[in-house]
């Protein structure tokens, strides 16, 4: 049982870096996302959209960095629940 949780482990930890990385080469068409997620017709906080980019980074690096942080095992009940966390909420936001 052990070696499988090791390999989910790796698994989504490899997943959340990929995930990241992937929005790293473009952190502007995350900025664009972000923009029509802040727009009236979807979250309606338009006073948030000159924040985007900065929202945007800040998406990329969190992912990044849990993803790392799952692979290592560091704190491994925060890091599972900020993964659950992020993974329910754009689950309900798209």
């Amino acid at each position: 049982m052990k070696a499988v949780t090791q390999i989910f482990r790796i698994i989504v930890g490899a997943f959340f870096i990929f995930s990241g990385f992937v929005k790293l080469v473009d952190p502007i068409g995350s900025q664009y996302k972000f923009q029509e997620y802040f727009s009236e017709g979807v979250l309606n906080v338009e006073f948030l959209i000159p924040y985007a980019l900065p929202f945007a980074i800040l998406l990329i690096l969190t992912e990044i960095l849990l993803g790392v942080m799952v692979l290592i095992g560091y704190k491994s009940k925060f890091t599972i629940w900020s993964l659950l966390l992020i993974t329910l909420f754009f689950l309900f936001l798209t």
